[in-house]
């Protein structure tokens, strides 16, 4: 029996706006916004790059973004756009879901989605990919080797915490990126980076490399490539 083989799977990008306390939020959910403007523009640029953007279901409930690429002089365009919604639990009348894209968004969902929840969506036109979970979440490795097949060479992921953590976990991601802005916002409540279970040794932590930086006005941009002997399976 022949072996399935599949394309390479997509470059993975990881990017965050922080606190200098490491903080995405305020313990109420505030975000918008951490980063000044000249990092959110740089945002746009990172994302002209990448085949694909990636946010979760709590990202489309609670800001319902537009994940369009908008660079000053240029007109705007949209990349695919992914969203990891296990159940369907986005709201049908989301952006993402009704504007002039609505062709490029592509919906994740596990077994837990309801038919009648799919039937909904498809209706509306969205292409939906079905992937298994692994603790009621997305496998990213399933995912990554399925946008591979589909052509999708690059990824960029903007998701919070638990998003960040899964994709961490899993051994997907290549990059970081995050803009750090001068600000503490403090508190054990208030969302951190990475979430998740977190680690309980330091050798078991990510591993990044290549360090390089630059400072757009008071928030400083640091970028790392993932050390891939330390966090990713041979």
């Amino acid at each position: 029996m022949e072996k399935t083989t599949h394309n390479p799977k997509p470059l993975v990008l990881i990017k965050a706006a922080i606190s200098l306390d490491g903080k995405i939020a305020t313990k109420t959910g505030e975000s918008q916004w951490i980063s000044n403007a000249k990092s959110r523009a740089y945002v746009h640029v990172l994302r002209s790059q990448y085949d694909a953007i990636l946010v979760g279901a709590e990202t489309v409930i609670k800001d319902n973004p537009r994940l369009t690429i908008r660079i000053e002089g240029k007109e705007e365009t949209c990349h695919t756009r992914i969203v990891l919604d296990s159940k369907g639990r986005i709201p049908l009348t989301s952006t993402l879901l009704n504007d002039t894209y609505k062709y490029k968004t592509l919906l994740v969902v596990t077994d837990a989605i309801k038919d009648e929840r799919e039937s909904q969506f498809k209706q509306l036109g969205i292409q939906i990919l079905k992937v298994s979970a692994i603790e009621g979440r997305v496998d990213f490795k399933e995912l990554m080797d399925q946008l591979g097949d589909m052509g999708i060479k690059s990824v960029f992921i903007e998701g919070g915490g638990e998003i960040i953590a899964s994709a961490l976990k899993a051994k997907v991601v290549d990059k970081v990126a995050v803009a750090i802005a001068p600000l503490l916002i403090g508190g054990q409540e208030a969302k951190g980076f990475m979430a998740g279970p977190g680690i309980e040794k330091l050798a078991d932590a990510v591993h990044l490399i290549n360090p390089r930086y630059q400072w757009l006005d008071d928030d400083i941009i640091l970028e790392y490539d993932v050390e891939q002997s330390v966090s990713k399976e041979k």
